[in-house]
């Protein structure tokens, strides 16, 4: 009798343990979820967007800069071949459709000029269309008389310049204010 109450004792005692071992054990098991149940996923864009129009004006014989500019900073530069090869990747995935993914390659020469352009993945006539405003696919060049400086002449009429240096109107010595420190050590001599 007193051997069963022991063997009933223990096997109550490993429940426990069984339960929350199966259980750690399956929290780390992957489950598959039907695309049917999943409500929502986000629309994924990364790395450059490149247009047809760009890739076209790229030309053998750019310089770095001139491509950097008409493409913008590549999404990869490759650090074992520096200055040699700039990598633009142009991904999309738009919910539930398929993924767009294009990858163009600008190899340089020795005198950083491109050399060669290679390109990879789906075609770009084939890349969704981008939500981007016209203002940021063509930014307009500031004209001159933007950037032209207002001639300010001698009218005592005008606002003082935002950037001109004034005197405090008054000091406080109790908050620090007055004359400037002077030097508690003597200047080192060479």
């Amino acid at each position: 009798m007193q051997q069963t109450q022991l063997t009933t004792g223990r096997a109550l005692r490993a429940i426990p343990i069984l339960a929350l071992l199966t259980f750690s054990l399956v929290g780390c098991t992957s489950v598959y979820v039907p695309s049917f149940i999943k409500i929502y996923q986000p629309d994924i864009a990364q790395g450059n967007i490149i247009e047809p129009e760009q890739v076209a004006k790229i030309q053998i014989g750019m310089s770095a800069a001139e491509v950097n500019q008409i493409l913008g900073t590549p999404a990869l530069r490759d650090i074992f071949h520096r200055n040699q090869r700039e990598t633009y990747v142009f991904y999309d995935k738009r919910g539930k459709r398929k993924a767009f993914q294009h990858v163009l390659v600008i190899l340089y020469d020795a005198d950083g000029r491109v050399a060669k352009i290679e390109q990879s993945g789906d075609p770009l006539s084939q890349a969704p269309a981008q939500d981007i405003p016209e203002a940021l696919r063509n930014p307009k060049q500031p004209d001159d008389k933007a950037l032209a400086v207002p001639d300010t002449g001698s009218d005592s009429s005008a606002a003082p310049s935002p950037y001109s240096l004034t005197a405090p109107a008054t000091s406080n010595p109790a908050l620090g204010g007055g004359a400037p420190l002077e030097p508690t050590a003597p200047a080192l001599s060479q």
